[in-house]
């Protein structure tokens, strides 16, 4: 039973004002081209469809190409919800699609599984999209009590009925696609701010959102798809193989030194072993990260990177003259313009908090340092970044 596992596409997003639209077109016409080109046996799309819950109409119209052409070849899709998307709209349109395409997005279809075949028999492939705490820990809660509010609660629930399932049918090769931020060790624990990136959103707010890998460990599965986390990288457990596939593109300048891929993965038919494959995906406008003086920045030093989307730090002792003016005739996609002196000393008041080409969260940082004149506190900074992602959401 060959896979093809692909997430966190977040069609609709642009990168700090600069639209990704013809990059998305491109990636998701490879990506659906190697599924076809392949052959495999199923499209596993593990959430974060689109950036934001109501999507452009562009945005619809590319999902439905992709889903039209994998139903065109016959290969069946399983779409879930990730945080990004409004699971709930989702699944609104789950029961007009065409035979062969499942988009889960509510807690409704947790515990269905859609039974695919091969030379060997049946394969069920269990859909898990993004679970809030705050509703599905009364939605999947078995007695009168609600579950822990956590996300190891609702998926542990949710997994509770994918084991229910799995013993009704006599133990099948089985898959999980899930949405979720797994890691290995437990949630107790600090996790490694190396595995994720600036442009994924937090899942909630008060250290809720990690789910131990081991509970997903004796449920019978051969093969977790995650989505959430950008980078391609499994989990270090065995038993069963859990595998992030990476977004579709680089989305934020924290992911400039990511390899982006999708991933083929193999059950073997007797023992359901899992054997992975990574397929590079074709490289869109590149991504990287400069610092030097203004000179050698806007002269041949810096040639290869002036189409890529870039991060320009100016290291200067004095603030350069029109600085931003002179890096954007050179750099025409310069996502963030900083002047830094090499020297560590305080910044000129030459540099007057332009906030062209600059995340927001660190805009309002930024604008707290020069208030208060100290760094902000971790506390502060939450508020700050609360406060986007709210603001985000419903714009």
């Amino acid at each position: 039973m060959l896979l093809l596992h692909t997430s966190d596409w977040h069609l609709g997003r642009s990168l700090h004002g600069f639209s990704l639209g013809e990059e998305q077109s491109s990636a998701v016409d490879f990506v659906v081209g190697l599924a076809i080109e392949r052959g495999v046996d199923a499209f596993v799309l593990s959430g974060d469809v689109f950036d934001r819950a109501v999507p452009p109409v562009e945005s619809l119209r590319l999902l439905n190409s992709a889903l039209e052409r994998l139903s065109a070849a016959g290969i069946p899709a399983i779409v879930i919800a990730g945080n990004h998307d409004s699971g709930d709209r989702l699944a609104t349109y789950a029961g007009l699609l065409r035979q062969g395409v499942h988009l889960v997005g509510g807690t409704d279809g947790i515990g269905v599984g859609v039974e695919l075949h091969d030379a060997s028999g049946a394969v069920i492939v269990y859909a898990i999209p993004y679970l809030d705490p705050d509703s599905a820990r009364h939605t999947l809660a078995a007695g009168a009590d609600p579950l822990e509010r956590s996300h190891e609660a609702v998926v542990g629930a949710a997994l509770d009925a994918i084991s229910a399932d799995l013993e009704r049918r006599g133990h099948p090769r089985a898959v999980a696609i899930g949405h979720a931020f797994v890691v290995a060790a437990t949630g107790a624990e600090p996790v490694d701010a190396s595995v994720t990136s600036s442009s994924e959103r937090d899942l909630t707010v008060g250290g809720v959102q990690v789910v131990p890998a081991g509970v997903f460990a004796g449920r019978g599965l051969s093969y977790v798809a995650l989505g959430h986390l950008h980078r391609p990288q499994q989990v270090g457990i065995a038993d069963p193989v859990m595998a992030y596939s990476g977004s579709l593109l680089r989305y934020s300048l924290s992911e400039s030194e990511h390899v982006k891929s999708v991933a083929l993965v193999d059950i073997a038919p007797s023992d359901g072993r899992v054997t992975i494959e990574r397929v590079p995906m074709r490289a869109g406008r590149g991504m990287a990260r400069l610092r030097d003086t203004l000179e050698r920045l806007t002269g041949e030093d810096y040639r290869e990177h002036r189409d890529d989307f870039v991060e320009l730090v100016v290291t200067d002792d004095a603030y350069p003259e029109r600085m931003h003016a002179r890096l954007d005739a050179v750099f025409p996609y310069a996502l963030v313009k900083l002047h830094r002196p090499a020297s560590g000393g305080s910044v000129p008041t030459g540099d007057r908090g332009d906030a062209r080409g600059r995340e927001p969260v660190e805009v309002m940082a930024d604008f707290l340092r020069k208030v208060t004149g100290r760094e902000p506190t971790p506390a502060e900074s939450e508020v700050l970044r609360r406060t986007y992602e709210a603001v985000r959401a419903v714009s």
